[in-house]
């Protein structure tokens, strides 16, 4: 099965999925897309030979165009009719997010170690990241990031300021991090692995409910972003412990009654908390997603495709087909604007 197959899979498997709208229809929804995650994922997947007519590298753009048209495709397969002004801001939000270009995190500063361990993105690939936020912009799509923080924390804000707007969420990642910011309407899709996750759902994957994913991180460590953690605690015993106390500070406040839970090693785990707890805090600073950027945008409803996105497409070397599905998609109207 083709990359694009397999994406069409994936997001009709989301969109469809029973109790995936609630009390929220998809007009009142928000997709909030960790970007990097997606271009990345079509980079592993991409013909790394393919060139545009000017020798550029495009595989990871067209991975990408192709994971934005299945997503607005199913969208609409829902048969939602775009309102116009001044009804518009009742439409879907979709954002694409990204890590700040060229720009060390403050997780890095706080701890340098942090993600250090990843090879350097080949060149061939952040070649093509500017080409890609271009190609979200002209598909209609709010595009942001912020200096000095990680999408993570973009997403964490938008989560926050759209629920204050009644807009429940769709996280579009393969980072379980994400989960977190998760409320009782909110779904986290993991394309790749074709996994939905609501909100109940967290503690059955995890162990933990999804406000207790950061610290529960900051415990076992996560070795994809070199997070240390304790030693020798494990999901099982995090979970445990956090499921008795709460938080790493319910944990802390009563550190002696760890000594006598009832888990093999409790003594061992009691001695390795209060060894490591500067460890602890260090890593719950790395693993919390902020939530309060003062971002100078908030996303609007989305209201259709650019006029220039088809002279994007083409420079890409996008197939008249794909381009003709695209075409299919409501158009933007310059006179069109509001807030989400």
């Amino acid at each position: 099965m083709s990359e694009h197959s397999l994406a069409q899979q994936d997001m009709s498997q989301v969109m469809s999925e029973p109790t995936f709208s609630g009390s929220f229809p998809a007009m009142s929804r928000a997709w909030l897309i960790d970007s990097h995650a997606q271009i990345w994922r079509a980079w592993h997947g991409a013909d790394k030979t393919r060139l545009d007519a000017d020798g550029q590298p495009v595989g990871a753009l067209l991975g990408f165009a192709d994971a934005l048209l299945t997503l607005l495709e199913s969208v609409f397969d829902q048969n939602i009719q775009l309102p116009v002004a001044p009804h518009a801001e009742h439409g879907p939000v979709i954002v694409c997010t990204f890590d700040a270009p060229c720009n060390r995190s403050f997780r890095q500063a706080i701890y340098p170690a942090y993600k250090a361990h990843r090879p350097p993105a080949p060149s061939e690939l952040t070649a093509q990241l500017p080409r890609c936020r271009a190609l979200a912009e002209a598909a209609g799509l709010c595009a942001i990031d912020h200096p000095g923080y990680e999408a993570d924390d973009v997403i964490g804000t938008l989560v926050q300021r759209l629920r204050k707007r009644n807009r429940a969420v769709t996280i579009i990642t393969g980072d379980k991090d994400l989960a977190q910011l998760l409320g009782p309407d909110d779904r986290w899709f993991n394309p790749m692995r074709q996994k939905v996750l609501a909100y109940g759902d967290v503690e059955r994957h995890f162990g933990v409910k999804p406000q207790q994913i950061a610290d529960w991180l900051a415990l076992t460590g996560d070795t994809a972003d070199n997070i240390p953690g304790v030693p020798g605690i494990g999901p099982r015993i995090a979970g445990n412990l956090l499921k008795k106390h709460g938080t790493i500070d319910g944990i802390y406040a009563n550190l002696a009654a760890v000594y006598g839970m009832k888990f093999r090693g409790a003594p061992r785990v009691q001695k390795l908390l209060a060894e490591n707890e500067p460890l602890v805090r260090l890593s719950r600073q790395l693993t919390g997603i902020v939530c309060d950027l003062p971002l100078n945008l908030t996303p609007s409803p989305w209201l259709g495709i650019g006029e220039n996105l088809p002279q994007l497409l083409r420079a890409a070397g996008v197939d008249e087909y794909r381009i003709a599905r695209w075409a299919r998609l409501p158009r933007f109207e310059k006179s069109q604007s509001v807030a989400a």
